[in-house]
This record gives structure tokens, sequence and C-alpha cells, in this order.
């Protein structure tokens, strides 16, 4: 037997006691590992516990809602029983009133009998008066005949006696009468002749007596007659006066009555409604809870899965390392390994620490090796909104750093640490930022979208203090704390009223380099890119923030002392006022669905919001109005994802509108798409001589960027007539013709010639020629079309105009805002405007196409547009007329223009 050496003996001791330790400390993290699992899986039970709790709450409420619906069914009859005795009742009521009418007939005709009676008893007592008269009237009459009969008699005798003095004298040879005779027969006679006169007078005034009397006695039966009808209307008009008045009086306790009802109804009508929206809001938190329970247990699912998998793994490297003889390389492996797992394990715990140290990690051949090719995309779940995540060589040289940097307060716009801005928010922006190939110590912040500055922010006069940091050094020598000097200072404000510096570290390089609280950012200058200067003064509070992260020379940043400007927003924050330091209009061209944020809004496409903080809470969101286009005030308020994070969900709604088949995409696209996505494409940069005043809103500098979540849009309010622009092209003319035939419509419109417009047009005019530089205005030459629209525009009348897209972009160039205005063809309508067509035998088929097309060119006009709908109008006749009041309605309305179109 061969005797062993003493030193392999010891060797041996020694690694068997290595190993046991090694066993221990795995069989330690196991058991580690087990009482963990343990942990989830009550965690786990608890859970389905509290899900079937829910379950139950949920079937209440169910039965609650059945209970309810058979408590409305039972209260529907009620109703319909309560209207139908209602109904019996107002049917009783009119039978009463009928037979009040019936009596009050009856009354009014024992009336009239009444009165008659009594007319006749009056006639009779009259009859008996003039009967008791008649007597004492012949008696009188007696009386005046003896007077009369005596004047007779006398008259008689006097006749005889002349008659024989007659006689005498006419008696042949008598002797002749002597004058004595003579003289007495002319007195006699001349007496009887005045009796003879007075006798007739005496007639004659018996007989006016007699026919005045009779006259009395008329008028008094005819005046007694009219007094009886007098009272008997009198006595109709009292009985009717009091039967409307107790009929008043019914149906005003009636209309009382049916007051009561109805505010019964309406009381219960409201009880129930709000007993249904009480329901329905503790249904809505109810599957709010059970969202939040479920993405818990997804989310411990998820650890346990990790943890189950982490087990494996190491029962997996236990078994190797029993049966395999390279212990120490197998050890050693599984270490590291378990380092690995546990740092990863951590930053997952953290997201938050893990985004703050994204940035300023990732170096150049890190993001190279990010970036993922089309193949591994493949293997990605095409919806998710998450960046891809770093290497594990970026977090643990992030972890080294952030070990080796002091701990500081996290402050508003603190650009130390980033754990507001938690999520897939910075994440996104980080990566899209500055994920450049050509520099990695900085990378330009572009912007897809500029707008000047807007016309409520007054220009800030620049003091004649302006200070310029020293050179510290070249920036290949500096330390990667000292690279990312953004994070020494603190920001506030905005485009609306400049960026300024709120905190600045103790004993940094930007205090020795004179930057204090109250200084006012300028610009910052970046030598290494040939010199380029990035404009902060109109610039948001993102888009400095962001860019500040990478300012790596305090010689690259211009500011000045403007302790008058920074007051205001020093109070503002110290009050604990809510200050607006970012004021800017966009308009969204993707719909935004509400979140899991309650304070996020539900935005449409083709919305405006009015954006007034673009680092809501430090985190990099934007909070903003919802904007009434008409009147421009702004409504509910809420926060939407920022430009980066709004243009991920538009390429993913783009990627998930991509079917297998893009014929029937383009054909589903042309007639739904349009209200439910906006595609703008977003215009190339253009060269260094842009102006300085521009409203740098994407942080992103991303090369391959095609559409545009938000588009900068402003209000213009024009007082002088607009041109007015109609679509589609083909009904333009002759609907042009029609509107002009309206009345008055001469003195309200006038009309630019389409051969003119063919002539001069700019656009296809000088198509081949060169751009012509915008820096002087005396370049500017306006053509025949431009003076024509200006001089309609001076005479106060409408001009219209066949153009099309190109033209109208022309235009607002121009500061020209015409009206566009967009008749929407259907297939049910587009019969009644064969008229108006030019090519008379065009299908219905090829019209409906290029009205379509002609409104899909529409949404890529930069301003807004109006549309007449089908409903508005029922023939060609009258489609004119609703033109005329759409462009007089469009006239006092403001015009929302993108800006930075030009």
């Amino acid at each position: 037997m061969k005797k062993v050496p003493e030193g392999l003996t010891q060797f041996l001791l020694v690694e068997v006691k290595k190993m046991r330790a090694q066993r221990k400390e795995h069989l330690l993290k196991e058991h580690q590992l087990q009482a963990k699992n343990q942990a989830m899986e009550q965690e786990q039970a608890r859970l389905e516990q509290r899900l079937q709790e829910l379950l139950k709450v949920q079937e209440r409420c169910q039965r609650l809602r059945e209970e309810w619906d058979s408590n409305s069914v039972e209260l529907l009859r009620l109703k319909d029983e309560n209207y139908m005795m209602a109904m019996r009742y107002a049917q009783l009521c009119e039978e009463k009133n009928m037979a009040v009418l019936r009596s009050r007939d009856l009354q009014l005709a024992v009336d009239q009998l009444k009165c008659k009676v009594t007319s006749l008893e009056e006639e009779c007592s009259l009859l008996r008066k003039q009967a008791a008269v008649v007597p004492q009237r012949e008696a009188e009459e007696r009386g005046h005949p003896d007077t009369v009969s005596e004047l007779w008699a006398e008259n008689q005798r006097l006749m005889a006696s002349l008659q024989e003095l007659q006689g005498t004298l006419q008696a042949p040879g008598e002797v002749p009468v002597p004058g004595s005779e003579q003289i007495l027969l002319d007195i006699l006679e001349h007496d009887w002749k005045e009796a003879q006169d007075d006798r007739q007078d005496l007639c004659q005034k018996l007989n006016s007596l007699q026919s005045e009397l009779q006259w009395a006695e008329e008028l008094r039966d005819k005046y007694l007659q009219e007094v009886e009808d007098l009272q008997l209307k009198y006595r109709t008009l009292q009985k009717d006066c009091d039967l409307y008045k107790h009929r008043m009086n019914t149906v005003l306790l009636q209309l009382e009555e049916i007051e009561k009802e109805r505010d019964q109804a309406i009381q219960s009508r409201d009880g129930v409604q709000l007993q249904y929206s009480q329901s329905l809001i503790e249904k809505d938190q109810y599957r709010k809870r059970v969202r939040t329970l479920e993405e818990e247990r997804d989310e411990l699912l998820s650890k346990l899965s990790q943890a189950e998998g982490l087990n494996s793994t190491l029962e997996a490297q236990l078994q190797r390392c029993r049966g395999n003889r390279s212990l120490g390389k197998m050890c050693s492996s599984s270490y590291s390994l378990c380092s690995n797992l546990s740092s990863t394990w951590s930053l997952a715990d953290n997201p938050a620490g893990f985004a703050s140290g994204l940035v300023d990690a990732l170096g150049d051949s890190a993001i190279q090796s990010m970036e993922v090719t089309p193949d591994s995309e493949k293997d990605i779940n095409r919806l998710s909104t998450f960046p891809f995540p770093p290497c594990i060589g970026s977090i643990l040289r992030r972890q080294r750093e952030e070990r080796c940097m002091p701990y500081k307060s996290l402050s508003c716009g603190s650009f130390s640490s980033m754990e507001d801005a938690t999520g897939s928010g910075f994440a996104s922006i980080s990566l899209g930022a500055f994920s450049s190939s050509s520099s990695g110590t900085y990378a330009r912040v572009k912007s897809e979208i500029c707008l000047s500055t807007l016309p409520s922010r007054q220009e800030v006069t620049r003091r004649s203090l302006v200070v310029q940091l020293s050179s510290m050094g070249p920036t290949s020598n500096l330390s990667p704390q000292e690279k990312s000097l953004g994070a020494d200072i603190s920001i506030l404000g905005g485009n609306r009223t400049g960026i300024f510096v709120q905190w600045v570290k103790p004993g940094s390089q930007v205090e020795k380099a004179g930057l204090k609280e109250g200084c006012r950012l300028i610009e910052l200058r970046v030598p290494s890119l040939k010199e380029e200067v990035l404009s902060l003064e109109n610039c948001t509070r993102e888009v400095a923030y962001l860019s500040l992260l990478h300012w790596d020379e305090p010689s690259s940043l211009v500011f000045q002392l403007d302790l008058q400007g920074y007051q205001p927003l020093r109070e503002a924050l110290e009050e604990g006022k809510k200050f607006s330091g970012d004021s800017f209009y966009v308009r969204t061209n993707l719909p935004l669905l509400e979140s899991s944020d309650p304070y996020a809004l539900c935005v449409k496409c083709r919305e405006i919001l009015h954006v007034t903080d673009t680092m809501h809470k430090g985190r990099l969101e934007w909070y903003c109005s919802r904007v009434d286009p008409l009147t421009m005030r702004d409504l509910d308020k809420g926060t939407v994802p920022n430009y980066s994070r709004a243009h991920q969900l538009l390429k993913i709604q783009e990627k998930s509108n991509l079917p297998g088949q893009q014929k029937s995409h383009r054909n589903n696209l042309k007639k739904r798409a349009l209200d439910q996505l906006r595609l703008v494409k977003s215009k190339p940069q253009k060269s260094s001589g842009q102006p300085p005043q521009q409203l740098w809103l994407d942080p992103c500098s991303d090369p391959d960027r095609s559409l545009k979540p938000y588009s900068l849009v402003r209000p213009v309010v024009v007082q002088t007539p607009r041109p007015v622009v109609l679509s589609p092209n083909c009904i333009a003319p002759r609907l042009i013709r029609n509107l002009l035939d309206l009345p008055t419509s001469r003195l309200d419109f006038h009309v630019c010639p389409a051969e003119k417009l063919a002539e001069e047009h700019p656009s296809t005019a000088h198509a081949q020629e060169p751009p012509v530089s915008k820096s002087g205005p005396q370049e500017w030459k306006e053509s025949g079309q431009i003076r024509m629209i200006r001089e309609a525009m001076e005479k106060n009348k409408h001009c219209l105009l066949e153009l099309g897209v190109q033209s109208v972009r022309d235009l607002i160039k121009r500061e020209i805002y015409p009206i566009v205005i967009h008749i929407e063809v259907t297939e049910k309508n587009v019969r009644g405007l064969r008229n108006l067509l030019g090519k008379p035998g065009q299908r219905d088929t090829e019209m409906l196409k290029m009205c379509r097309g002609a409104e899909q060119a529409l949404h890529a006009l930069p301003c807004s547009w109006a549309r007449v709908e089908p409903h508005a109008w029922s023939h060609a006749e009258e489609l004119p007329k609703v033109v005329r009041g759409c462009i007089f309605q469009e006239q006092t309305r403001p015009l929302w223009v993108e800006d930075g179109d030009d």
C-alpha cells in the first residue's frame, strides 16, 4: 500500500470543509426560498379568499340589481294603474261638467219661462188698468161732445136765422133791408166764422193730445219690455259667471293635484336614478378593486414563478456540483450567477432607481448592443408598451456609481434622482432620446413640432448682466459623476415664464462658476456637436430637464440673474399655490383611452388640449385641459402621456392596425381609421438658420420617426371676411354658381375665376424653381390671386376659391386663413348631387371614392375645417343655403392652425 502524501490529505480536508460550508450555505438559501415560497402561497390563498368574497359581493350586487329591476317593473305597473285611474277620474269629471252644463241649460229655460210668466202678468195688469181707464175716457169724451153739440146747436140756430134773413132779402118785390139789419148780419157771419175757427182749433188740439197719449203709452210699453229683457240678461250672466267660477275652481284644484302627482313622480324618478347611479358607482369601484387584486395576484404569481425558477436553478446547480469533479469552477460560476440574479431581483423590486440610473450608465457600446434587431423583435409582444431592459453590466455599473454618490433629497425638477418618473415613462424617453450612434456624451434634443412664442407670452428683455461659465477642462477627463452636471441643480418654470434655477448643490462646480438660485437659463452650448446652441428661453420644462441631463461642461451653459422674474414663481411655491410655467396648445392625433390612473384624461382624436405643465408632480407626463374649440375655454383637466410616450402608443396602434393583407387594411383605413387615428407625418428638420424663438416639445431624437402624436396649434381669430374653399373639388364649381344665385349673395361673396387660379397659382407655376428664402420680406412677391383675395377682404366680401390642399397651405403661409368646408357625400345623397357634377356620366362608386379621397386629404391640412353633415340638407337646391349659413358661422369661430408648418 502506497502512502498518501500528507499535503494532499490536508488539501483534501480543506476542500471538504469548503464544500461542506458551501453546502450549508446552499441549504440555508434553499430554506429561505422555501419560507418565501410558503409566504407567497399563504398570500395567494389570502388573495383567493378575497377573490371569493368579491365574487359573493358581485353575486349580491347582481341579486340586488334583479330586485331593482323587478321593483322597477312593479313601479311601472303601478304608474300605469295610476294613469288609468287618472284617466277615469278625468272622464268622470268631464261627465260631471256635462251634467252641470245640462242643469245650467235647464235652469236657463226655467228662468226664461219665469220671465215670460212675469211679462204676461204685467200685460194682464196693464190691460186691467187700461180697462179701468176706458170709462173715464168715455166720460171725458162725452163731456167734450156736449160742448160740441151745444156749439153745433147754436151753429144750426145761427144758420137757420141766417137762412131766414137771406130768404127775406131775396124775396122779390119786398121792401129792401135796412142798413142796421145788414150790419147785424155781417156781425153774425163774422161771429160764426170765428166760432168755426175756434172749433177747428179745438179739434186739432184734441187730435194732437190723443196722438201724444198714444205715443207715450207705446214708449212706456217699449221701455218696460226693454227693462224686463235687461233683467233677464243680468240674471243669465250672473248665473253664467257663477258657473264659470265654479268650473275654474274645479280646474285649479285638478291642476294642483296634477302638480303634486308630478312632483311625487319626479322625486321618485330622482330617487331611482340616484340609486341606479350609486349602484353603478359601486359596481365600478368593485371592478377597479377586482382589477387591482388581479394585478396584485399576477404580480405575486410572477414573483412566485421567478422564485420557483431560481429555486430550480439552484437545485440544478447543486446536483451538478455533487456529480462533477471540477467543484471550484462550478461553484464560482454558480456564485456569479446567483449574484447577478440577486441584483436583478433587487432592481425589479425598485424600478424607480433602475430607471434613474439608466441614462447615466449607458454608453455607446451598451446602447448599440441594446438595439433590437427585427429578428429579435418577433419574439417580443407587439402590444407591449415597456422598453427593453438594459444589460447586466450597465446595471452593476450604475449600482457602483450610486454607492459612490452622496445622498440628496429629491426636489421639484431635481436631476439627481428620477424616482418620481416611475414606470415606462422615463425609461422609454431615455432610450429614445439618447440612443445616438454619433456621440455618447451628448444627444441633441430634437423637436418634431416647433412653434414660435405664444402671443400671450410677453417677450422677456435680456439684462446687461449675462454670466458665462469658465472652462473647467475637456469633457474626456471628467469622471462619470462630473459628466452629468444637471444633477447639481433643480429648475422651475417653462416656456411661458422661462427656465429658472431653484436649487444648486453646495460646493459643486456650477456653484463655483456663479450659478445660483434665481438665475435664468438662456442657452446650452455643445462644443462636441459643431458649436450647436440650444435655446432654453422658450423651451418647455421637460425639454430643459432632459437637455441638462447631458450637460457636461459648465462653460457650455449661458445664464443671467433675473430675480424679478423668479420672485413670482418662488412666492407661489412657498404659498403652495399652483403655478403654470408652461402654456401651449396641441391637437391630438390619436385617441388616449382612460387608464388606471384616476387623474388621466380620456382624449379623443383631433381634440384641442391646453398643456400647462410638462412635468406634473415631477413625472414626465403632461397636465392639460380639454379646450372647447369654439369658445377657447378650458374644460375638464387631467394628465396625458408626454410626446415620447404618446409616440410609442401611436406606433403600437399603427402596428396593431397592420393586418396580413395590406389591401383590406387600406380599404378599412379609408372608411374608419380617420375617426380613430390621425396619422400626421412629421417634416424633416430645417437648417441651422431657423429662428431661436421655438417651443421644443419632443425630447426624442429618433431619426426614423414619421408620425406625430401631437400637433402644436394656436388659435387665430380673423375679423375680416375669410376666403372660402369648398370640398370635394368635383362639385365645387357648380356649388359656387348656385351659391351666387341666392338673394343678396353678390353682396357677401366674390368669385376668383378658376382660369386665373390655374395661370397664377404659385405652387404649380414655380414647382421646379428652388425654394426661396424667407429671411427678407421684400422677396415675397404676391401673385394676382393673392391680390384678388386681399381686395375681396378689403371690400368686406368672402372670396370663393377652387383650390387644393397644397394651395390652402400656401395661403396659410402668407397669413391668409381660408374657411374650408367639406360636404360629406354618402351612398344615400350621392344621387342628389348629380346636377352639381362636371361629368354627367360618372358612376356613384367613382364619385364616392373621389369624395372620400378628398376628405382624407383634408386631414393633412394644418388648420381646422368644417363639415356639412348629410342630415343637414335634403336636396341639392337646399345645399347652397346650408353652405352659406355654415360660412357665416365659421367666420365667427376661432381657427386652429398648426404652428411650424411654414
